[in-house]
């Protein structure tokens, strides 16, 4: 096992002074934890508010294959950041793990932060009363397996095909709800029996 800090340069995301308003016009995504679907496999679930570019250190950037762990809550969860935006940034509710080493591929460690294993030593590392937070040290101390590539690239692959039926399961279902829904309305409102 190594330690994630031998394997990353983690830092925390961009601190927003005052609340943030959506600019149509900005050219840099602020991807914030409303953001996002933690449920099952970490998602978007609403597109980023837009910010100027001006307003965040390009050291505060995101890069392709940089992943956001959730530091705020009780759910510590991962995203594997794809690029999906030209620009964008993170705000302080992350920390950002960015890779420094070629012995590990980032969609394994995203999937291995949130594995069952790393979530349950996150669990036992979150501190405070009001609001939990899971600090930086307690995530660059998470020990981490390094399998070889070849292996990391086949579980990695196993776990797309995994939420891809996931995925699938629960459009069947939602559609499968609202066909029942509509048959039982129409029923309600139908005079016969």
């Amino acid at each position: 096992m190594t330690r994630i800090v031998d394997l990353v340069t983690a830092f925390t995301g961009h601190t927003l002074r005052g609340r943030m308003e959506n600019n149509p016009d900005g050219d840099c995504a602020i991807i914030q934890a409303k953001d996002l679907t933690t449920s099952g496999s970490v998602r978007f679930r609403n597109t980023p508010y837009k910010i100027a570019l001006d307003e965040i250190p390009s050291a505060q950037l995101l890069k392709k294959g940089d992943i956001l762990v959730l530091s705020k809550g009780t759910n510590n969860k991962a995203l594997l950041y794809e690029a999906q935006f030209t620009h964008a940034a993170a705000t302080s509710a992350f920390t950002v793990l960015r890779i420094t080493t070629t012995q590990i591929k980032p969609a394994f460690l995203a999937w291995y932060i949130n594995s069952p294993q790393a979530q349950e030593y996150f669990g036992s590392q979150r501190a405070g009363t009001t609001t939990l937070n899971l600090s930086k040290k307690a995530i660059e101390e998470l020990p981490v397996p390094v399998p070889p590539l070849l292996k990391q690239e086949l579980m990695i692959k196993l776990v797309k095909q995994h939420d891809l039926y996931s995925s699938l399961l629960e459009e069947y279902q939602s559609n499968l709800r609202l066909l029942v829904n509509n048959v039982l309305n129409s029923r309600l409102n139908d005079k016969t029996v």
